[in-house]
């Protein structure tokens, strides 16, 4: 599924399409999956990690589709036009399911990595849209266009909601694994 999000992306806009936290993360996933077919014996650790971080980070995605861009642009539109069935609604489920059923148990801790990878997107983003070398894409991104505290809200809210996906994937992953014990 990774590769045809992926191909859909960029074949539509080539790699300024990297601008979007959706393709990043389905990009991220998709070398999860790589990760996963070729190195999950020699570094399951780092395979985990990886697959925790791609599911996390499609968790936001969903996340932000269901709470912002869904109202603001449609919810038939932003679940099930083109490929965002697949980016936005299947992907981060059948991660969240493959992270949950097919993992080692991870470590609460793990949760500060994830918010970090967002960090790590956010902080360009923001700085470019402050510069005024980008608007968007997505409207909590535009500092230009809003006040510094909706700024500050925004990061708080995406950076804490983050978290808690992250840290609600975790319990779920020790949840399933508590009842096979």
């Amino acid at each position: 599924m990774e590769i045809l999000v992926i191909a859909g992306a960029f074949g539509e806009e080539g790699i300024i399409t990297t601008r979007f936290y959706t393709t990043d993360s389905n990009v991220l996933c998709f070398l999860a999956s790589i990760g996963y077919l070729f190195f999950r014996k020699k570094n399951p650790k780092a395979v985990t990690l990886l697959r925790f971080l791609s599911t996390t980070c499609l968790l936001v995605t969903f996340t932000v589709v269901l709470t912002v861009l869904g109202p603001q642009k449609g919810y038939a539109d932003q679940f099930l036009g083109d490929m965002r069935l697949f980016s936005h609604l299947l992907c981060p489920f059948l991660s969240l399911a493959l992270f949950v059923f097919g993992e080692e148990k991870v470590s609460y801790r793990w949760s500060a990595y994830a918010v970090l990878i967002t960090v790590v997107y956010a902080i360009p983003m923001i700085t470019l849209n402050a510069l005024g070398f980008l608007s968007g894409p997505y409207s909590f991104l535009k500092v230009r266009e809003q006040s510094l505290s909706s700024t500050f809200f925004w990061i708080v809210v995406i950076l804490g909601g983050n978290a808690l996906l992250s840290l609600g994937a975790i319990k779920l992953q020790h949840l399933r694994i508590g009842s096979q014990s």
